[in-house]
């Protein structure tokens, strides 16, 4: 549901790339039993949640149509503005953590490995995307320990932060009881592991304890709580595009919402992206007078939103670097020409 997969994102997310913390080490060619499993969940689940998502669009068609007739086309593409941007947020993140690893990093090649890898976000498993940003990672020099760092402080800082921001609207607005106290309860918890991270994690975060790299780190919080801001008022907006939905919260309790119920999809690791679990988890949060039936299906509408979104950015990208990337090629032809008419 995000690019912090993300994953990401997409998720959009869950860091399960194989890449070695220490690539000095022997590689071990037979994964362990319990990654094998989890793996083996994935697949399967994503299946049953999209056959039971289905069968619950089905069974609320009346409604959705309902809905549907009523849905603020405008507001609707303003939400899938909101996640667009979010494409272009993604490789901030990932300039200013590879740049606290010592390398020199643009955020053109950022950019340019996190939107050509965009379709692999809808592949089985939910981590191709991250896979396919490693193999370039690794194909432009940077090492797979600083790549290990970088996914995990990616996943990390998605799911801290989200839960972070997320319970602490929801516990503001809802009290300590119900939902309001479990958000309560992860909002504490994420914010004590975004201050916590860098020093409770050594062995695998070396380079981020002292110096550069901390002020790298802190400047990667602020871009993720700056983009779960954009993601959740994308999901507020989506939400108030409905007439009906409109007045079931306000809008930044429908953003505290969808953070904590992303957070929520993160953790159950057998839900690729949170498949299934993010919807229910925010129906049964934000229903009114609707059942959680047919709230959870009018909110399998946002994932087609997020896709054509992230297609939409995916070709517009690849026209802007194939253009880009003429134009350099034609400037470089250009000045060796014009050597090779100087030097004669």
């Amino acid at each position: 549901m995000s690019n912090y997969q993300s994953t990401s994102h997409e998720a959009e997310t869950h860091s399960d790339t194989d890449v070695e913390a220490k690539p000095d080490e022997p590689t071990n060619s037979h994964p362990r039993p319990w990654r094998q499993a989890l793996r083996a969940a994935r697949l399967l689940f994503t299946p049953v949640a999209i056959l039971f998502l289905l069968y619950l669009g089905w069974q609320s068609k009346s409604e959705l149509l309902q809905l549907y007739g009523s849905a603020n086309l405008t507001l609707l593409l303003i939400a899938a503005l909101a996640w667009a941007t979010m494409n272009l947020l993604g490789p901030l993140l990932a300039t200013v953590l590879l740049r606290g690893l010592g390398y020199e990093f643009g955020y053109y090649e950022a950019a340019r490995i996190h939107i050509k890898n965009l379709p692999a976000r809808y592949l089985p498993g939910g981590i191709w995307h991250t896979v396919g940003r490693v193999v370039d990672y690794r194909r432009i020099g940077i090492k797979d320990r600083d790549i290990a760092t970088f996914v995990f402080l990616e996943n990390a800082l998605a799911l801290t932060t989200a839960l972070a921001i997320g319970g602490s609207v929801i516990g503001w607005f809802r009290g300590p009881q119900g939902w309001g106290l479990i958000a309560t309860v992860g909002a504490i918890a994420g914010s004590a592991a975004v201050i916590l991270l860098p020093f409770l994690s050594r062995s695998r975060l070396p380079n981020y304890v002292t110096g550069p790299a901390i002020r790298a780190y802190v400047i990667g919080v602020v871009v993720v709580a700056f983009s779960w801001c954009v993601a959740a008022g994308g999901f507020s907006t989506f939400v108030i595009a409905f007439h009906e939905l409109s007045s079931v919260a306000s809008p930044l309790e429908l953003a505290g919402i969808y953070l904590f119920s992303w957070a929520a999809g993160f953790i159950a690791v057998f839900a690729p992206q949170g498949i299934g679990i993010f919807e229910v988890v925010a129906a049964e949060m934000i229903r009114d007078s609707y059942s959680l039936a047919n709230t959870t299906a009018l909110l399998v509408t946002l994932r087609l939103i997020i896709m054509v979104a992230d297609v939409t950015v995916w070709a517009s990208g690849l026209l802007v670097f194939r253009l880009t990337t003429r134009n350099q090629r034609t400037l470089a032809q250009g000045h060796t020409a014009e050597t090779r008419s100087n030097r004669t």
